[in-house]
Parts: structure tokens; sequence; C-alpha cells
């Protein structure tokens, strides 16, 4: 950790062979605190332990200490212990091993969201996390997952390793068997077969037409505007699970976020994001029979009043499904946590993923849109979101100042003070609203007065100035 030097290492060391003499000596030196003795402890067995991870083989030893021992018990969680060792994994044999092949079907666990919460997950293993369904062959997630094939192995491994899922027994490749072809791949040390369509992204979409390419993934994004789930998976009202299945993904291959990872063109790739947070939130709603069912009341209730067909309807958004709620409140809460600490990045990833779950929820646009704000890039994105978080919750001033900034940040003065008035209308005791309006009243009374001074002054000089024949000068 950067607290002693190797002179201070010796010299504790000198002082007796056992780890308690060790400690003992470097609190009497005051090198450090007693207090602080546990957590350095604790932090040392956990370098130690993860260290094991990278571990295909070993021996161990047991040696009983002959004097019982004063130094301080360490407790630590041991979900969180394996979570970050698998994170920590280098070599990725150990996770092929522990995956069991590409075949293996895995299923969440019924109090999966409380062991999800006891490890704090990151963004991007929630969002793994959210693609397995109540039971789901590893391969598929690993074709329609957009993090790439690394990371979304190390997720799944994590969860299998602190029980978040659970191999389906019986299945092809469960806990009792493991495929002939992946034992082969794990003895060699190369990475088990996964499907052509993962591995063969990146060499379609160079085989493909520019052009053609974009003129296809821009239709397609104008499509997931205004066109309903059926017709954005290309399937009828009527089909079943597994017609929706494939056509989902299908279309999860083509237009996968990972395809075009070497395009510059940052509007192709918001467009790919954009398409591929569709299809998922299309098939999220229709694979399940509750929410399908309340979707096509909406959607066909739509059409009965105005009197057009399914396809013409605009999609009403599904009703949430419990593991939905939780997933997305996870994210939520990690996105928060990362907010705080002034990692935006990561908390951009935590709220999007909150955003896909539950679109309706007002507080997750209004702190995806905060996040957003940070970089003035992305300051377009954030007044949609901070303006779909005021349709969806008008009487929250909270929200009208966040835009009131946004505005007054990229330099819009009257819209800033128009939503800075309008929190106050709401919330007539918002401190927030009412400092930052006095500031920019301030602010803007300030540059008025310069400017009429400068006016004044600029008026002066052309009474007592005449033009000089000299260029450039003039004779007062």
């Amino acid at each position: 950790m950067g607290r002693l030097t190797p002179d201070q290492i010796e010299a504790a060391s000198s002082a007796g062979v056992s780890s308690e003499a060790v400690s003992r000596a470097l609190v009497a030196a005051n090198v450090i605190e007693a207090g602080q003795l546990k957590e350095f402890l604790g932090y040392h067995v956990q370098e130690i332990v993860y260290s094991l991870f990278n571990w295909v083989s070993g021996e161990f030893e047991f040696r009983a200490e002959s004097q019982p021992t004063s130094v301080p018990a360490v407790k630590l969680a041991l979900p969180s212990l394996i979570f970050e060792g698998v994170r920590r994994i280098t070599n990725m044999e150990v996770i092929h091993r522990g995956l069991k092949g590409s075949d293996t079907v895995i299923r969440l666990v019924p109090d999966f969201e409380s062991k999800a919460a006891s490890v704090f997950l990151k963004p991007e293993e929630a969002f793994v996390l959210s693609r397995i369904e109540s039971s789901a062959r590893i391969s598929e997630i690993l074709q329609i997952s957009p993090l790439g094939l690394e990371t979304t192995q190390r997720a799944l491994y994590g969860f299998l390793a602190t029980g978040i899922v659970e191999p389906v027994q019986g299945s092809a490749s469960g806990r009792q068997a493991t495929a002939p072809a992946a034992s082969k791949a794990y003895r060699s040390g190369s990475a088990p077969e996964f499907p052509a369509e993962t591995t063969g992204l990146q060499a379609d979409a160079e085989a493909e037409d520019t052009e053609s390419v974009r003129s296809d993934v821009f239709l397609m994004l104008d499509g997931a505007k205004t066109k309903n789930f059926y017709d954005m998976l290309g399937v009828s009202p009527t089909a079943s699970l597994d017609e929706i299945k494939k056509s989902y993904y299908s279309l999860a291959k083509k237009y996968h976020p990972d395809r075009y990872h070497q395009s510059k063109s940052e509007d192709l790739k918001n467009a790919l994001d954009q398409i591929f947070s569709t299809l998922a939130h299309a098939y999220d709603t229709l694979k399940v029979p509750a929410t399908r069912g309340s979707y096509d009341a909406k959607v066909f209730r739509l059409e009965t009043s105005a009197g057009v067909s399914p396809e013409k309807a605009t999609p009403a958004a599904p009703a949430p499904t419990a593991p939905q709620q939780k997933l997305a409140e996870l994210n939520y809460r990690q996105g928060r946590g990362q907010y705080d600490q002034q990692d935006y990045w990561s908390a951009i990833q935590a709220f999007r993923q909150s955003v896909r779950l539950e679109p309706k929820v007002a507080r997750y646009r209004y702190w995806l849109a905060m996040s957003l704000a940070k970089n003035v890039k992305w300051r377009r994105e954030a007044e949609e979101h901070f303006l779909k978080a005021i349709d969806l919750e008008q009487f929250n001033a909270d929200y009208y100042v966040g835009l009131g900034m946004l505005y007054k940040e990229a330099g819009m003065q009257r819209r800033a003070e128009g939503q800075l008035k309008q929190a106050l209308q709401v919330n007539p005791d918002n401190r927030a609203a009412q400092e930052a309006l006095d500031n920019l009243l301030a602010g803007s009374a300030k540059k008025l007065w310069t400017r009429n001074v400068e006016g004044l002054l600029q008026e002066e000089v052309e009474q007592v100035c005449k033009p000089n024949p000299v260029p450039g000068r003039i004779l007062c």
C-alpha cells in the first residue's frame, strides 16, 4: 500500500519471526496505528486470496501456531471476496473451466437480487445479469452481449461462483456433465468454441459496403422510433415465442454494437446502441406472456380508438416485471454511488441500464441527464432526458433546476431563467433554484451594465476624436 519503506519492513521483521511480532513492532515504532492494524490485515488477506484465483493446480499445508495469537480476527464478506477475485483473473483458462462450455444452460436463483446486491455489481456486470432469463444458454448470452467475449464470460463465471445463477441440472453441460469438445479445449489451454456469429462480426462488417451499412442502420433507427415491437422484430402479432426469439437473435447479431467497433463514425455507433437497446426492450416485453398481454391490450386499444391496424399503432410502454424493476433499481443505486465518487462515465452506464429497463421512471432519467451534463459533448442528450423526466413528473422542482443549470452552462440565459422560475413556481422554497436564479440575474445585470458603459465610452470617443490621415490612427 506504500505505507512502509524496505528499511521499516526489515526493522520490524528483525523483532520476531511471527506475523504477530511484526505487527507489534510496526505499532510500537509508530509506523501504523493500532486501530489500523485490523484494516491492513484484512487488505493483506484479501490480496493473498485474490492471487489464488489464477491457480489451476497446487498444494497446501496447514501449520498450527504453538502459542495463541492476539492478532485481531479478520472477517471478510465471502461473496464480495469471490467476485473480486474473479474480476482479477488473468488466466482465462480458469474461467473457461468454470463455465464448462458454451452449451451450458444457466438460470437465476430465486433470491438472485439479494445476492447480486451483496457484491456491488459494476454496470457491465448488471447488464449481463439482465440478459439471463429463467434459463439461457451461455452461447446465446455471449451472442447478444455488446460487452465483448472476455468481459461477458468473466461476469457469467462470477455469477456462477457466487451463486447468483446456477447451471440447469440435466442440461447439455451442467455441473454433472461437460461436453467432450469443451473439455478438450480446456486441456489444450485454448478457449472453447463459440458460435461463428460471435467471433465473425468484425470480418462480416469489413466485407460490407460502408454506405449501404449506414443506410440500413439509420433506416432501422427511424423504424425503432415509430414502429411497434412486432414490426421492430419483423414478426406478426400472433408469432410464437420461438419465432420472436429467433428473430430477436438474428437482429441482435446484425445490429450488434461490436459489429462496427472499429468505425470512427460516432453517429453510427450511437445509432447501433439505440437500435440494440430498442430490440432488447421489445424482446424483454414480448417474451413474457404477462407483459406481452398488457402490451397487446394497449396496442389493440389504440387501434380501435384511432381506426388503424396494430402495425400502425404507436407502441405503448410495457408493464414492468419484478426482475426488471429490481435490476433497474440495482443499477440506479450503483450509479448514484459512482456519481458521488465523480466517476461519471460509470454512472452514465449504470443509469442507462436503469432507463432501458424502466424508461418511465423519472428519477432514472434525471440522474442520467445529470451525469451526461458533465460533458459538453453530451449536453443535447442530457437535455432530452431532463425534458423526459419533467414530462413524467411535472411537479419535481429539482428536474427544472437541473435543466436550467444545463442551459446556463451552455450560455442559454433566457432558457435557464425560464426553467429556474418554473422550479420556484413548483416549489417556492427550493433554495437551489433561488440561489441559481439570483446568480443568473446578477450575472445578467453585470453584463448589461458593462455593455452600457462600453456604449457610453464609445459615444464619448466619437464626439472628441476625428479621423487621422495616417491609416489606423485617430486624433483626439
